[in-house]
């Protein structure tokens, strides 16, 4: 069979990686129409055709929308290339698989999170030769990674393909922008990643008769993202930060000498992480942050870092929930922190953390806060980024902020270094004599 398939040039480079030897995950988009789910279909049936009895995952967030769109891209694809149901291959929708006639698969997923299924133990079972996700920003990051352990497990010895995992997506702020946008930005991106922006402008088959209807349907902010592929554009109603507001910590040209000059330390203890966040702070300037380790000695750290800076321990502020509880007995005079308790003031938070972070998100937006320590940039500005509030329609009359559990899906991580800025926000609710180490 003789299949006439001219890829576009930013298709044509996802092929040229998939046929590298290092190339193990990348991510393709940046904007509708370009053409992604074309691509995959592509890359997929290729070779599913070439190298017969392979098996490939073919994902989505929801098995009903990958039914609905994906595989009709699939289907589209076949007809496009003279393929034939029951003559090429075979297409079972129930049992959500697609068999050529050489016995090569492609098998679908749902990554969806679910919370009686929370480590995707359901996707245990996979052998796959390598695997796509279509719309791989509606993931959470747990999911993309459990679901890429599966690819390198069927006939890639035989037939010397790799185990890649290749990803389509819009804009999006989660772990795509951070692993594989921000860190192409930065030419930081690991060697085994790669990332190819594509946007309509990039598809020559597209009409202009499409693009222009697209300039006329979509919203400013949509157009940003979906037109022209801008991951930085803020279009985000519940986000609390823009990427602007994060960016101005950083710019120290407003410094004002008069500045409250009070030493604090702020800390989020290793619980779900491995390593516990200290940030010693100067008023509202940050001056350096501190990862201590897996295994150290966490209050004896704490102290030295006191002593050190000069910092009344009346001016360290920890969270004592799970095993932050045991800083009390040596750290007496320490304010704990309990994220659950009931907010200052009787303002109407649904917690005191929720507070906390919004008191610092509104000194971020007034450009109080400041940091000088640039360390831990990257982190910092992913995990600000994706603090956002809950739609009111959604909440019992109180403000709520979505949860460290679901901050660390979208992101893929622990939140610690903005918990560990938001407790600092305590003081600005309590005050306390003097009293050093």
């Amino acid at each position: 069979m003789t299949i006439e398939f001219e890829p576009t040039l930013k298709q044509d480079q996802v092929f040229e990686l998939f046929e590298d030897d290092h190339t193990t995950e990348i991510l393709f988009g940046g904007g509708v129409g370009s053409a992604k789910s074309y691509l995959i279909a592509a890359i997929t049936t290729i070779n599913c055709l070439k190298h017969p009895g392979i098996r490939v995952g073919l994902a989505r967030n929801e098995l009903t929308t990958l039914k609905k769109t994906t595989v009709t891209t699939f289907i589209e694809l076949f007809s496009d290339w003279g393929l034939k149901q029951d003559d090429h291959f075979r297409y079972n929708s129930t049992g959500g698989i697609i068999t050529f006639k050489n016995g090569s698969e492609i098998i679908f997923s749902e990554l969806r999170y679910l919370p009686s299924d929370p480590t995707y133990t359901r996707l245990g079972g996979l052998l796959l030769t390598f695997a796509v996700i279509d719309e791989a920003g509606e993931c959470d990051a747990k999911a993309k990674e459990i679901y890429q352990t599966r690819c390198g497990r069927w006939k890639n010895d035989e037939y010397g393909v790799k185990p890649v995992l290749i990803m389509t997506c819009n804009p999006s702020r989660n772990f795509l922008y951070n692993d594989f946008y921000l860190a192409s930005r930065d030419k930081s991106i690991s060697n085994h990643r790669a990332f190819v922006n594509a946007t309509v402008y990039d598809n020559p088959y597209i009409s202009k008769d499409y693009i222009e209807n697209l300039k006329n349907t979509l919203s400013h902010t949509e157009v940003q993202r979906l037109l022209l592929g801008n991951w930085e554009h803020e279009g985000d109603a519940n986000a609390l930060l823009s990427l602007e507001d994060i960016t101005m910590m950083y710019d120290l040209t407003l410094d004002d000498e008069s500045r409250d000059k009070t030493k604090y330390l702020s800390a989020d203890i290793a619980f779900t992480s491995d390593n516990c966040v200290v940030i010693l702070w100067e008023g509202y300037y940050i001056l350096q942050i501190f990862n201590i380790e897996k295994g150290d000695n966490v209050e004896e750290r704490i102290k030295e870092i006191a002593v050190e800076n000069g910092v009344a321990i009346n001016k360290i502020c920890y969270d004592s929930d799970g095993v932050g509880k045991y800083l009390m007995q040596y750290l007496k005079n320490a304010k704990p922190i309990i994220n659950n308790a009931k907010p200052f003031k009787g303002e109407n938070y649904k917690n005191l953390k929720t507070q906390l972070y919004f008191k610092l998100t509104k000194l971020i937006t007034e450009g109080k806060i400041k940091i000088l320590d640039k360390s831990y940039k990257k982190e910092i500005e992913e995990e600000l980024i994706s603090i956002k509030h809950k739609p009111k329609e959604t909440t019992e009359g109180k403000i709520e902020m979505n949860s460290k559990a679901e901050v660390k899906r979208m992101i893929g991580r622990s939140p610690d270094y903005s918990d560990a800025m938001a407790y600092r926000m305590i003081f600005d609710y309590v005050q306390a004599r003097y009293v050093f180490i």
